[in-house]
């Protein structure tokens, strides 16, 4: 009830115009926005609480605002603009992880506004038989009214039987699997799921034929975003270079040219910070973003900001986020 109060106040004709004056100075020289997937509007359901979907109809309608009031480019005009020192605002757009409803369901409606976006694709989720840990802990929680398992020597014991119990025990356990690398993640699954057998969701990731169709598109730039999706800063220095070069090799093979951006998967300061970030820079990559927020002046562009665009996103929400405001309030948050 807060929340939905605390929205109207921040969408409101007089507020808006507050927090637009408020955030001017920390709107910074442009702004990454991030997605990951863009799904039907009768199929928004299947997100559960993931928060990773927009539905189609309100990804057209902040298409159209951000086509209305803002320079909407590709990450490589973004790049170039940043280098040449111009006080020109930039919007660019970018996606994560590599699904299939990109394709499908975001690129018409790319196309319908002329707006290029960026796809930064986890390479591991190209295969015929696809494991996402976030997918399928969420699978078992929504089936579920309880949840009792041991893991290293700690017995947990989740009830869920409300939403609000649902979404906390997804949010504690993702805590967990970012944090570990990918063979612990298989045996948390194991424990959690009671069975060795992993859900296939292939069907929801894009395939090698279908990145190839995305890669040819003027509109879209395909970027790297790991190979297994795994926390970069748990990982020794031999093995974030398999994790890029992994990467790397599938993608230049697939599409027959140099990827010249990634993400890093999570992306927080817990997940990259300056080593990681030195290690892409030394992988002669153009740019690479993070999930952190803050207002790109002195950039660096190995550790790019972004600002996260939920379904819950209106006009006047996109409008305020972009204006500075969201990255003055991440810095108090």
């Amino acid at each position: 009830m807060i929340k939905n109060f605390l929205k109207k106040i921040y969408i409101s004709k007089t507020i808006s115009s507050l927090v637009n004056l408020i955030g001017s100075p920390w709107k910074g020289r442009g702004v990454i926005l991030m997605y990951h997937r863009v799904m039907e509007d009768k199929e928004m359901d299947k997100d559960l609480n993931h928060g990773l979907a927009v539905s189609c109809s309100n990804f057209e309608k902040q298409l159209k605002i951000l086509k209305s009031k803002f320079n909407v480019c590709s990450l490589k005009e973004f790049i170039n603009n940043l280098k040449k020192e111009s006080s020109k605002f930039m919007v660019t757009i970018t996606f994560d992880d590599g699904y299939k409803d990109n394709l499908f369901n975001a690129l018409p409606i790319l196309e319908k506004f002329e707006i290029p976006a960026s796809i930064y694709i986890t390479t591991r989720f190209l295969k015929k038989e696809v494991d996402i840990w976030w997918h399928e802990i969420n699978d078992v929680i929504q089936n579920q009214t309880n949840l009792i398992f041991d893991y290293k020597k700690r017995k947990f014991n989740f009830i869920l039987k409300n939403k609000k119990q649902k979404l906390s025990a997804y949010r504690k356990l993702s805590k967990i699997f970012i944090n570990l690398k990918i063979n612990e993640q298989i045996k948390l699954l194991e424990k959690i799921t009671n069975t060795q057998k992993r859900k296939n969701y292939s069907k929801i990731c894009l395939n090698e034929e279908e990145v190839k169709i995305l890669s040819k598109h003027p509109l879209i730039t395909i970027g790297s975003h790991g190979h297994n999706h795994l926390n970069l800063k748990i990982l020794n220095d031999e093995e974030i270079r398999y994790e890029i070069n992994q990467s790397s090799k599938i993608l230049e093979n697939l599409l027959g040219c140099r990827v010249k951006h990634f993400c890093y998967p999570y992306g927080e300061k817990k997940q990259a910070s300056a080593r990681e970030y030195n290690m892409i820079k030394e992988f002669k990559f153009c740019s690479a973003v993070t999930s952190r927020v803050f207002p790109i002046r002195n950039y660096n562009l190995f550790a790019l900001p972004r600002i996260y665009i939920s379904e819950s996103a209106c006009d006047k929400t996109l409008i305020n986020h972009i204006s500075g405001f969201y990255n003055l309030a991440n810095k108090f948050l």
